[in-house]
């Protein structure tokens, strides 16, 4: 080889190594997202993400409970490392209120529910490098409900469709993870997360994942006619046997049984404190206890403090990153800026 072709040959390969190899122009930013699959990750959120303080002190319990409130969903993104939601959605038959309780609770920093979408989308679409966002919507149509507000209506198959049209109206195809994805040729879903976990990184990043956190007759209606959630853009929180099991809600910490589920490949959602109880105490067993556990989604009423109740608690990540390998589940040589790196947030290349 002659000494003019051997130097355009190296050129050539620190070419290919600086871009990241393949010849597709993947960088180095998050090498592990070929291998590294969304079951092997731990996500901080939040619960009742939308809930403000009601402008008049609640009495009693009740108030206690509810003590608590959240920025813009965007600055939760940016500022407090969130990459998670709860949403209490209702409906009207024309439009989806997000709120706690008509009336009595009813302050939410974004409404309705088109408008949260929108929210998130810009920020996802800013931030291309995020680790996948998890949405929880819980379907609100109680009693309660529609007796402080005589314009809502219960959940039906139609109020059900209308969430994944408002949905799908945001999101284009690609900037969601959805049952499809998940599930791919295999016979159910639940089948696809046993056997092969879940889509990688490279699947996954930068895009947004929905799951209709209600059980009973709403999660049957939702999926009458395509058990394995065929077409749908949610997922259900199923039970751990159903054919549309890849979401499991476990609120209550169970190390064990979270374990279990983990390393069966389920993303399991927990919660690190309930009713301002763990934030007054500055009890943070609970919090450790669900970090501990795998749950890949950890959802907190207290990402910072609230010196109102605590100046002392909050709950993070170990390492204060919004995401991190999974405890129970990741590989070995897995970092948490393997899964999501500040450095390329916003630009991959």
């Amino acid at each position: 080889m002659s000494r003019r072709l051997l130097i355009v040959v190296t050129l050539v390969a620190l070419a290919a190594a600086c871009d990241g190899g393949g010849g597709g122009g993947k960088p180095d930013a998050y090498p592990l997202d070929d291998s590294l699959r969304v079951d092997e990750i731990q996500l901080l959120t939040t619960h009742n993400s939308y809930h403000q303080r009601a402008p008049i002190p609640l009495p009693g319990v009740l108030g206690d409970e509810l003590d608590y409130e959240h920025p813009p969903l965007d600055e939760q993104l940016e500022d407090e490392g969130i990459r998670g939601f709860e949403l209490d959605v209702a409906t009207t038959g024309d439009e989806f209120p997000v709120v706690h309780t008509p009336v009595v609770d009813a302050a939410t920093n974004c409404t309705p529910f088109i408008e949260c979408l929108r929210v998130i989308k810009d920020w996802s679409g800013a931030h291309p490098g995020h680790a996948p966002i998890f949405v929880l919507v819980e379907a609100k149509d109680g009693l309660l409900e529609r007796g402080l507000d005589p314009r809502l209506r219960e959940f039906d198959a139609a109020a059900l469709a209308g969430l994944d049209e408002e949905i799908r109206s945001v999101f284009k195809a690609n900037q969601l993870l959805t049952p499809d994805d998940v599930r791919g040729k295999s016979r159910t879903l639940r089948t696809a997360v046993v056997d092969r976990g879940w889509p990688t990184m490279a699947k996954a990043r930068g895009k947004v994942v929905f799951v209709l956190n209600s059980g009973g007759a709403k999660r049957d209606i939702y999926l009458d006619g395509r058990p394995s959630l065929q077409g749908a853009p949610m997922f259900v929180t199923a039970e751990p046997d159903a054919p549309s099991a890849a979401v499991i809600k476990v609120d209550d910490p169970d190390e064990a049984l979270i374990k279990g589920l983990v390393r069966d490949h389920f993303v399991v959602r927990t919660r690190a404190d309930a009713d301002v109880v763990e934030a007054r105490a500055n009890d943070t067993g609970r919090a450790e206890l669900a970090l501990r556990s795998g749950a890949q989604i950890v959802s907190t009423d207290f990402p910072v403090p609230d010196t109102s109740i605590n100046p002392d608690y909050s709950v993070q990540l170990p390492g204060g990153k919004p995401a991190r390998c999974n405890p129970v589940q990741a590989p070995a040589d897995c970092r948490a800026v393997d899964v999501e790196n500040p450095k390329y947030l916003t630009n991959l290349n």
